[in-house]
């Protein structure tokens, strides 16, 4: 009995088989897919012909314009020049420099001659054989300045015949260095020698110079514009040592006889208390003056 069942199953499978296979080669091949399907082409259409009066003229054919084309709207308009017109400037005026304040004033005076006592003056003085000094050129007249027959002074002859130098040399008148020379040999070496030691020489002297009263610019003109005036500053002995004729601390007597005897000659003499400009020398003139007046100015202590 099994062996039948067997048989019966194997009979349905195989003709289960067979029904398959017969199926399978009746059924038709399914249709393509959309996406297998070639795409139909696509005609793309040409616009219509442009009408012959609406063809552009050709370059040939075209009449050239009458006038310039018109300019763009885009492009700003041009620039107008404004700059204003030139016009004929006056030439600039020469700048003046300033003028210089004179340092003296200015004076009129007239020209400077060689007076005949000026002459005799300067002879004695030259001959006396007091004194060693030259003879130089006039110095011309300048704002009130000048001397007409100078002298530069160079030293004292003494008695004894020795000689005092003058340092430096001062250019006077010859009346003012004839007073200045009997001064020190007859009153200054006297006063200052004692015996120890002999002076050598006159230092820091000063004479001509044309300008004003202590230098002061518009000031009166000084004595020494006028070769008038001499300055002292100290007295130099062999021995080397020396004496500032402005110092307060000199000995009292020989100060005072300097003092006494240089007023009794000069109209002028200025020392330590006249003035701030004469506190380290001694200035002697011979200004003249009304009546003969005289100034003296020289503190000792």
């Amino acid at each position: 009995m099994r062996a039948s069942v067997i048989r019966r199953v194997w009979t349905a499978s195989a003709f289960a088989l067979m029904l398959a296979a017969s199926a399978t080669a009746e059924s038709p091949a399914p249709p393509p897919r959309p996406d297998d399907l070639p795409s139909p082409a696509v005609e793309t259409p040409l616009p219509p012909q442009r009408p012959a009066e609406l063809q552009p003229p050709s370059p040939e054919a075209s009449p050239a314009p009458a006038f310039p084309p018109s300019r763009p709207q885009d492009l700003p308009p041009p620039k107008q020049d404004v700059t204003p017109p030139k016009q004929d400037m006056p030439p600039p005026k020469a700048e003046t420099p300033p003028a210089e304040t004179p340092a003296l004033p200015i004076a009129v005076s007239p020209p400077l001659n060689e007076r005949p006592e000026e002459l005799a003056t300067c002879d004695a003085l030259l001959a006396g054989g007091t004194v060693a000094a030259t003879r130089v050129a006039p110095i011309p007249d300048e704002n009130g300045c000048g001397i007409a027959a100078p002298v530069s002074l160079e030293a004292v002859i003494l008695p004894d015949k020795r000689r005092v130098d003058i340092e430096p040399h001062p250019v006077l008148r010859c009346d003012v260095a004839a007073e200045a020379a009997r001064w020190i040999a007859q009153d200054v070496i006297p006063a200052m020698e004692d015996g120890k030691s002999r002076v050598a020489s006159i230092s820091g002297v000063g004479g001509y110079e044309c300008r004003a009263r202590n230098r002061a610019p518009g000031g009166h003109l000084s004595e020494h514009a006028r070769g008038n005036a001499m300055d002292i500053t100290a007295i130099v002995f062999a021995d080397g040592h020396v004496v500032t004729l402005a110092s307060r601390s000199n000995d009292l007597t020989a100060a005072t006889s300097l003092r006494d005897s240089a007023c009794a000659r000069f109209a002028t003499v200025l020392g330590p208390g006249a003035d701030a400009a004469h506190e380290s020398h001694i200035h002697v003139d011979l200004e003249p003056r009304r009546n003969g007046g005289k100034i003296c100015q020289w503190d000792l202590r």
